[in-house]
């Protein structure tokens, strides 16, 4: 895989790799065309990104003529439509393999002589493994050092284990650091009241050895912020780095705290509002959707690969009831039953993904739990507005 970010790849960065003669390896495939229609060419365009999900991820890059692996020169692509190419690939990765395929990212680069190329990127998948099921295929890849492959039983039973153990430790995770938060075992002391918690759970975190460089002092590591904060304070710690509103009398707000795998908890107290339980309806919403595009974008800058999976949780709630409109005055949905409401995963697969688009099912089971059918901070075609 090319070790730079997708969206800032440029043409220099694909003739690198044939002036260094980067051969194709486990993580790097060229192609001198497309693939053809048909199902011949859905097959072989299937059988690459599943081989590279299902191992390590990687990047397939077209329009780059190779000789026994190594790049030998551009070959640029020409097509009608870049659009109608990425739609059919999209199409594919949806339709043509079991389960379906997430993760994988498409970019053209223009070449000054005319055409371009194409870089597909497939992240590591957590849903691993993946069967290429177009044209009544049936069958399940990987891929080394020498290209794709098929799996054999041994590794097909490997590859079913991992996944089982991926999906545990994302899960044991959060409900580690939810028991540590109702323990009141935080970064920073906390204000007394409800708490939203958020988690942001790359895959990477849990299936390789990546680590933050904490010390540094990049652009990225500066933009992680607490939920809903117009000022924060940062400090190393040691799982990361934590950012935490600014404390009164000893405690805080809320924090955020990224741990040196590029997982991200971020923790905001909803105190009583005018000695009633409330949670503001609108701002709890417009807080997580505002932390949420700043969060994606630091994480791609830090060189941490979508998916990802996002966590809602709140705590402490029972007996509260949602505020709803501006100023709080409507109040008709039913007070929580339950102290903790714990929405399932929402998966992320890139960070260029809405979260305001993303998290409305999360969104729509917390006012269901408040009695309401839906969020009422989206329009009529499903855009949040917030409350008119």
């Amino acid at each position: 895989m090319i070790t730079k970010q997708l969206a800032s790849l440029t043409e220099a960065d694909i003739r690198r790799l044939i002036d260094e003669k980067v051969p194709e390896s486990k993580q790097i495939e060229y192609k001198r065309e497309l693939p053809e229609g048909g199902d011949k060419g859905t097959v072989n365009f299937l059988r690459a990104v599943t081989a590279f999900a299902n191992t390590q991820g990687g990047d397939l890059l077209y329009g780059i003529e190779a000789k026994d692996g190594i790049p030998v020169r551009l070959s640029p692509l020409t097509m009608t439509s870049e659009d109608q190419v990425l739609q059919r690939f999209e199409n594919l990765c949806r339709d043509g393999v079991e389960p379906r395929l997430t993760g994988v990212q498409y970019k053209f680069i223009s070449l000054d002589g005319g055409g371009s190329a194409l870089v597909v990127r497939i992240s590591k998948s957590w849903s691993v493994p993946h069967r290429v099921s177009a044209g009544n295929h049936a069958h399940f890849y990987g891929r080394n050092s020498a290209g794709a492959y098929q799996l054999d039983v041994a590794e097909l039973r490997q590859a079913f284990t991992l996944s089982d153990t991926v999906v545990e430790r994302i899960r044991s995770f959060r409900a580690n650091r939810l028991l540590a938060l109702g323990s009141d075992e935080t970064p920073v002391r906390l204000k007394h009241g409800a708490l939203v918690v958020l988690h942001v759970i790359p895959l990477q975190a849990m299936v390789s050895d990546f680590r933050i460089e904490i010390a540094s002092n990049s652009n990225a590591l500066q933009k992680i912020c607490p939920l809903g904060a117009s000022g924060w304070t940062q400090r190393i710690n040691l799982d990361g780095k934590l950012s935490f509103r600014n404390i009164n009398d000893g405690q805080s707000y809320g924090y955020a705290q990224l741990f040196r795998n590029g997982i991200i908890e971020a923790v905001n107290v909803e105190e009583p509002w005018e000695g009633k339980n409330l949670i503001p309806s609108q701002e709890y919403e417009e807080n997580l959707i505002s932390a949420m595009r700043i969060y994606f974008s630091a994480l791609d800058e830090l060189g941490i690969a979508s998916p990802a999976y996002l966590f809602l949780s709140l705590l402490g709630v029972k007996d509260y009831t949602l505020a709803v409109g501006r100023n709080y005055s409507i109040n008709r949905g039913s007070r929580a039953e339950r102290d903790n409401i714990l929405l399932p995963e929402i998966a992320v697969e890139r960070w260029t993904d809405d979260p305001a688009i993303i998290m409305r099912p999360a969104f729509d089971m917390v006012w269901n739990a408040f009695g309401f059918t839906q969020s009422l901070n989206y329009n009529d075609v499903g855009q949040w507005v917030g409350q008119r």
